[in-house]
């Protein structure tokens, strides 16, 4: 049993860096990419999940709109790093 929750650990600590990857690389593509390539697009697809309920909790702040950063998408970078920091512990 321990042996399977180590590896069930391994995995989502995995994920949780695949994750933040994509997450670093669809910030620097975007600013060099104009068009969405593949790369791009599998950016999109990987981190969007992550990312849609900060954005859905923070759009009830309309303060927030007038800001030029995407605070969704940082709060969402933080908490996973946060997250991938603390589950090794609580494991």
């Amino acid at each position: 049993m321990h042996v399977l929750a180590l590896i069930l650990s391994r995995m989502v600590l995995a994920t949780i860096l695949i994750v933040e990857l994509c997450m670093l690389a669809r910030m620097i593509l975007q600013f060099f990419v104009e068009d969405e390539n593949a790369l791009m697009t599998f950016c999109i697809a990987v981190t969007e999940p992550v990312i849609l309920p900060f954005r859905l909790l923070f759009s009830r702040f309309e303060s927030l709109d007038r800001i030029p950063f995407d605070i969704p998408f940082i709060v969402a970078y933080f908490s996973l790093a946060i997250l991938g920091r603390v589950l090794p512990v609580v494991s």
